[in-house]
């Protein structure tokens, strides 16, 4: 079947796109570890922790929150993929059923000859 959007090859760049937010979430984690050990290693620096944790903190949850935003466009992108070929398999259904019933209809019934 041809489709104007080919759903394969969406499927197989999905699945590129969460591999690559699987690796993001690991990088994520090692991430937050380092920067709880350097937090850690800067407790007898105050002023320097609280500044380091504040930028560092945010870096931590935006990484976190990319791979998070990742997963609920690829789920949302998923839905619309089996939605589409789902239309499509109806619109071809419904042709083919509209062709069949093609046959049986009559011009004559509403004032005009056969073709």
């Amino acid at each position: 079947m041809s489709f104007s959007v080919q759903p394969d090859e969406v499927v197989g760049i999905a699945e590129r796109v969460r591999l690559a937010l699987d690796d993001t979430l690991d990088r994520s984690a090692a991430l937050r570890e380092a920067v709880d050990a350097l937090t850690d290693a800067l407790s007898g620096l105050p002023s320097a922790r609280a500044a380091f944790d504040d930028v560092a903190r945010a870096r931590v949850d935006l990484s976190r929150g990319i791979v998070s935003r990742g997963r609920s466009a690829l789920a949302a992108l998923r839905a619309v993929v089996i939605a589409y070929v789902a239309a499509d398999d109806e619109m071809a259904a419904t042709t083919t059923r509209s062709g069949a019933d093609a046959a049986l209809f009559d011009p004559s019934r509403f004032g005009r000859g056969p073709l």
